[in-house]
């Protein structure tokens, strides 16, 4: 029997306290892949760190990574699909990066399979729209598209959890952190992980998941970290102070 464990790390937005300390987490409950689910950028102040190090796992062959909104968004105009905190915060970000990093943002794909797992940063069903799924018809459009058993992604920055019901619809819960939730194979899911970077459920503590596929189990962890040093830095580099607020509320 394999050992596999995946962890599920979505919407970093450039948050190197809060990578390292999920990272560090993962490890430490016998994470065995990694999978970045997009938005490796925007928001907050470390956007190169964030792009070398997933980029040195991803070379190594050590993780998987996805495009994200945010990602796409320093080297295409999202002028009008984003606010302007979000924009400023990305014509920012597009001032720090270096052409390597450009390029390896331009490299990712929007999804991954594997198997019966599906991988995306929004919604399978028309990954560039970047769509959220917000809802049990939102998740079911996911679920179809997909084809597959686990479906997951990020993008809506609380962690939920959409399970195919006896009749078909899809319905939501939300996860208590650290208690695993069966995901038994005889019916479809799509798991939303949550935000590493910048949660938004009123708990400032990051947002990850670990995938035991072989025992059919998704955790979903709340991790503490410095986020007021993540804050500090938001501060000096002259992005919005609201960005800065959000990750001391996490609102």
């Amino acid at each position: 029997m394999s050992d596999r464990k995946i962890a599920l790390f979505a919407d970093l937005h450039s948050n190197l306290e809060a990578f390292e300390a999920c990272l560090e987490h993962a490890y430490a409950e016998g994470a065995t892949e990694l999978v970045f689910l997009g938005d490796i950028v925007g928001y907050n102040a470390d956007p190169v760190a964030l792009i070398e190090k997933i980029a040195e796992l991803v070379d190594k062959n050590k993780a998987i990574a996805l495009l994200g909104n945010h990602d796409q968004a320093t080297f295409t105009d999202h002028t009008g699909r984003m606010n302007p905190t979000a924009l400023a915060a990305i014509e920012w970000t597009r001032q720090q990066l270096g052409q390597d990093h450009i390029d390896f943002l331009k490299n990712l794909p929007l999804s991954h399979k594997d198997e019966d797992i599906c991988y995306v940063h929004a919604s399978a069903a028309s990954p560039a729209s970047w769509n959220y799924i917000d809802s049990g018809l939102a998740a079911w459009h996911c679920a179809e598209a997909a084809d597959a058993i686990y479906t997951f992604v990020g993008h809506v920055h609380e962690p939920t959890v959409y399970y195919q019901s006896t009749v078909g619809k899809l319905m939501r819960f939300h996860p208590h952190a650290g208690e695993p939730v069966p995901v038994s194979r005889h019916r479809r899911w799509v798991s939303i992980v949550g935000s590493l970077g910048q949660p938004r459920d009123g708990n400032p503590a990051a947002c990850y998941a670990i995938f035991d596929p072989e025992n059919e189990e998704a955790t979903f962890h709340r991790v503490d970290y410095d986020h007021y040093q993540a804050a500090t830095k938001i501060q000096k580099a002259g992005l919005p102070e609201e960005l800065a607020k959000r990750l001391l509320t996490g609102k």
